[in-house]
This record gives structure tokens, C-alpha cells and sequence, in this order.
């Protein structure tokens, strides 16, 4: 049976890093650790069946399936998978050390303690670090990376918020008597869905706009105005029946459309404005 590695020894020497369980989501903890690891100079080979890539990294559904070319350089295998599963990930780890020679460290995460698999990678001359995260244990070492690191992603992140809240709007906004001339000048293009809270073809045309209004984000504006609290809007177009959905271009009345229309036919429509 090998030396154990020292913690210290596994983060200063090794920087080769097959993640297994890495998810997708960006608010998940393995997500999170990988993007620091990554930050800090280690490189991710993420390991989930249901994605192509993450964090910039082809992704593969095993560690068996890692190509060699790849494989032949991983160091450590990290764990965010439930401690019940950690024996056959640690039995593909094996296969991956007898095939390449290279592999030196199975780690796993907070949390996740297997005691049959730590004694199986131990026999085969495998560090194990159990019960402990990659990203807290190498800040401890390197704190003052840590710290510059982190707010690298804290930037990244409040960049990427910003630029998320500058997008246009995926939703209809609410009009009134008061701002509806505003509003209608405001945008290139805006569709007005005149409706009433009692009337049941508008609660029908009430998902479609709400989908529309999500798939021509930046193209077409889309607002409700609420026909009994609005009433001068209305009598202005001479609408008798509703819903009345009112299409402007650069704040002129260029179409319109009364009672319940199907998606496709007022895509239609407003394509012709575009």
C-alpha cells in the first residue's frame, strides 16, 4: 500500500481534476467548487451523463469514458454523488489507475463518507480524502488566492446579473388611460390586449400573449389594458367586443384583432410589422 498523500501535498502537486456528479446548475455546490478549481489553476473533466459540456469542458457520462488522452493526465477524482454510490465510482477509479498508471487521489466532498470504498482505493495505493471540500481546504492553504479568486467570480457573477436585467422585459406590461399614448410611442412596435377580468375568451388569449410576449422579447412590446378600469381608451378605438387585441407601429394603429385568436394566426400578423 502507497504513502498517503498529505492534503497540502494533493493541492499544491496535482492539478488534473475528474469531477463526477459536476452539475449543470450554477447554484449548485459542485458547480461551484469546479468554477473555483478551474479559477485556481486546476483543470475539470466534468463527469455527468445528461450534459454535453460544463464550465467550457466536454463532458462524459464516466470515468471509463474519459479518451485516454485525457484520462492519462487525471489526478484526482472528486465525489459529489451520495455516499451509496461512492463504491462503484471508486471501483471505475481503480480501472482507471490500472489502466493509465496516473491516478493518485479519490476525494470526496462534504458530506459523503464510504468506508468500503476508501479501503478499496487505499489497496490499490489511491489516496482518500473523505468528508471535505477542494474548494475550503485549498483556501485554507491559500487564503489570499482564495479571496482573489472568489471575487473574480463575484464580478463574473454581478456582470452577468446586469446584463441579464438590460435584456428587454419577456413579460406584457400594464397599461392605463393615463400612460397608454406614452406607452404606445415608446416602443416600435407594441400589441395591446384589451380585456376584462369577467370575460372568458380573454382568460383564453391570456397564456398566449404571455408566450408571445417571451418569444419576441426585444422585437415586440406587449401590454393589457384592463377595459373596465380603462374606459377612454376603449371608446377611443371603438372597441364593442373583447378581447381586442390593437397592434401599433411607431405609435400608429397599423392592425387589430377581436375575440379569441390562435397563436400562430396573430404571429402572422405580426410578422408583417417587423
Amino acid at each position: 500500500m502507497s504513502r498517503q498523500l498529505a492534503i497540502p501535498e494533493v493541492l499544491s502537486n496535482l492539478r488534473t481534476v475528474a469531477v463526477v456528479g459536476l452539475s449543470k446548475n450554477p447554484e449548485k455546490a459542485s458547480y461551484q467548487v469546479a468554477e473555483y478549481l478551474q479559477q485556481v489553476g486546476f483543470n475539470i473533466v466534468p463527469i455527468n451523463p445528461s450534459a454535453d459540456e460544463i464550465l467550457g469542458e466536454k463532458a462524459y457520462m464516466g470515468l471509463l469514458e474519459i479518451p485516454d488522452e485525457r484520462a492519462q493526465a487525471v489526478d484526482i477524482v472528486d465525489i459529489f454523488r451520495p455516499s451509496e454510490e461512492a463504491l462503484a465510482i471508486v471501483e471505475h477509479a481503480v480501472e482507471l489507475k490500472r489502466r493509465h498508471g496516473r491516478l493518485r487521489v479519490v476525494w470526496m466532498q462534504l458530506g459523503i463518507v464510504n468506508e468500503a470504498a476508501a479501503q478499496k482505493a487505499r489497496k490499490e495505493g489511491i489516496t482518500v480524502i473523505m468528508d471535505k471540500c477542494m474548494m475550503r481546504e485549498h483556501g485554507r492553504l491559500f487564503g489570499e488566492r482564495e479571496d482573489i479568486e472568489l471575487e473574480r467570480i463575484k464580478e463574473r457573477k454581478i456582470t452577468e446579473m446586469l446584463q441579464n436585467a438590460e435584456k428587454p422585459m419577456a413579460e406584457p406590461i400594464k397599461v392605463t388611460d393615463a400612460d397608454f399614448d406614452a406607452t404606445i410611442k415608446r416602443h416600435k412596435v407594441i400589441l395591446v390586449d384589451c380585456w376584462a377580468d369577467w370575460c372568458g375568451p380573454c382568460r383564453m388569449m391570456s397564456p398566449i400573449i404571455d408566450e408571445l410576449a417571451k418569444d419576441y422579447a426585444g422585437e415586440v412590446a406587449f401590454a393589457k389594458l384592463n377595459v373596465d378600469e380603462n374606459p377612454q381608451t376603449p371608446q377611443h378605438f371603438n372597441i364593442s367586443g373583447i378581447p381586442t387585441l390593437l397592434i401599433f407601429k411607431d405609435g400608429r394603429l397599423v392592425d387589430r384583432l377581436v375575440g379569441a385568436t390562435p397563436k400562430l394566426l396573430l404571429e402572422n400578423r405580426l410578422k408583417k410589422f417587423l
